[in-house]
């Protein structure tokens, strides 16, 4: 119940918040002032975010609309208190890994071969459509195709009583998001996040002017308070769920998610045998009436030209806890601070942050979450940007009572209109005696298309083969070819070793 019920209490407030978006007028309510200053905070981060990582975020955004080869390149260096053959295997080895996507054609090309103590290990190659798998092995001369439409009669032939999906979901797989679509992200803002902010009620939102001190400057503001009582906590909460409960779009946006998430994940039908939309949204709108607030909710910010410098948050759910959260930032484009405390039940956790950027590229990062203790991960990182050059360094420690951890990320990497590489470099500290790192070369490019197996090519489709023909094809054809080449690499590896 505990769990339910902080789960209901936090989704409910990242919903509210997310309704502030349609708020954008000359002369606000303290009610549309709240929201309003939400939304510009978040957009004010991620400009500044999205200014300081354009360059990867423009090669991003192309790779959702171009064709693009992507290859991986990585390597080891360990050193330590361990068995010394493997250390010299680890030490002379790697292992790549490409892919080429067209998020177009929703289709997928990948191979991964490596290098043992220099003994080449011939490349697996697989390839994805939206209708099939096809598998290239390299000991073996046909290529392995399953068909989507197909895999429930492979799994029966595993296990005749299997009733599961009858679909890989392999549309899932290459990208299609139906649940996530503009039309379903509009709808869900119209019906449910306007319905939810129209819901809370005027007379729960106060404003008045105040000075306070923020990052050691003494800040004018404007403080807007939201205090809402349980019993309106409750009504929102399940006027909504009554709401989404008699909505058959919905629904169907639900089915269709969990269905696809379970094909994609799993493969396993469950919208028909495990869940059942009417009866979990009941539960829901009954685990609502549950909840004991005893405060309400009650939420302060102090905004800045809009933008929030200051905010406290507190809610206490009976027999489940406590939350409070109360602290300042300051996002300024040069400058970006802040320092808060999240307590639970009266045990804080202290998130502080300072990150400076200067004129010539130049970034500096501090960022800690730390208890009472000083218990928890600190990250501290420096980069360079000069235009489309960036190296970076960047460093997460893990605190705690008896032995740090630390571990390292460094390099660099450069992007052009076409194509992207970057040369990375992770290392951690295992132990007093005990180091280990790994290389990772990093290209991408874009292509006019993927190279899929042509027609023409032998194939044999495992997912039209009954339970006698698939053990026939793996026991008499498959295994044998396997264990030939497997033998092979052995035998060449245990010469480099010996």
């Amino acid at each position: 119940m505990k769990k339910r019920t902080w789960i209901i209490a936090i989704i409910s407030l990242f919903v509210l918040a997310g309704g502030a978006s349609a708020f954008y007028l000359a002369k606000k309510t303290p009610k549309e002032q709240y929201f309003y200053s939400e939304v510009k905070t978040i957009q004010h981060f991620q400009d500044l975010i999205e200014t300081r990582y354009a360059n990867e975020m423009d090669w991003a955004k192309k790779s959702t609309t171009s064709t693009t080869d992507n290859t991986y390149e990585f390597s080891g260096e360990y050193s330590g208190d361990t068995n010394p053959q493997i250390e010299q295997v680890l030490n002379n080895s790697n292992l790549a890994l490409r892919m080429a996507t067209d998020p177009n054609k929703q289709e997928v090309e990948t191979e991964i071969n490596a290098t043992i103590l220099g003994v080449d290990v011939d490349p697996i190659k697989g390839y994805i459509t939206t209708e099939e798998i096809i598998l290239e092995l390299p000991f073996y001369d046909q290529l392995l195709q399953l068909k989507d439409k197909d895999y429930g009669n492979l799994m029966r032939t595993f296990d005749p009583s299997y009733s599961g999906s009858e679909k890989l979901g392999l549309e899932n797989f290459l990208g299609k998001d139906s649940m996530l679509s503009e039309e379903n992200r509009e709808y869900l803002k119209k019906e449910y996040l306007m319905y939810l902010y129209e819901s809370l009620p005027e007379e729960s939102f106060t404003a008045t002017d105040e000075t306070i001190e923020v990052n050691g400057k003494s800040t004018k503001t404007e403080k807007v308070t939201m205090s809402l009582t349980e019993t309106q906590v409750k009504k929102i909460l399940t006027d909504v769920l009554e709401k989404a409960k008699k909505d058959p779009k919905f629904k169907a946006m639900v089915e269709e998610y969990l269905e696809s998430s379970f094909e994609q994940f799993t493969a396993t039908s469950m919208t028909d045998e495990t869940f059942k939309f009417d009866e979990v949204m009941e539960n829901l709108i009954t685990s609502v009436d549950k909840i004991d607030l005893p405060a309400g909710i009650n939420s302060t910010i102090w905004h800045n030209a809009d933008l929030i410098v200051k905010r406290e948050f507190n809610m206490e759910i009976a027999d489940a806890g406590a939350l409070k959260i109360i602290g300042t930032q300051s996002l300024e484009d040069s400058a970006q601070n802040w320092d808060y405390t999240i307590s639970m039940d009266n045990d804080p956790l202290h998130f502080t942050g300072d990150l400076t950027t200067s004129k010539d590229g130049t970034y500096k990062d501090k960022i800690s979450l730390l208890d009472d203790n000083k218990v928890g991960i600190v990250y501290n990182g420096e980069e360079k940007v000069t235009g489309d050059d960036r190296t970076f360094e960047r460093t997460f420690i893990v605190e705690d009572e008896y032995q740090p951890m630390e571990f390292a990320w460094s390099g660099n990497s450069a992007y052009k209109k076409d194509s992207m590489k970057a040369n990375h470099e992770f290392s951690i500290q295992l132990d007093n005696r005990s180091n280990a790192i790994i290389n990772m070369k990093q290209a991408s490019k874009i292509i006019k298309k993927v190279n899929l197996p042509s027609k023409s090519e032998k194939m044999v489709n495992i997912g039209t083969m009954d339970a006698e023909a698939l053990q026939q094809l793996m026991m008499e054809d498959i295994y044998p070819e396997l264990e030939r080449w497997g033998m092979s690499i052995t035998e060449q590896l245990e010469q480099e070793l010996y």
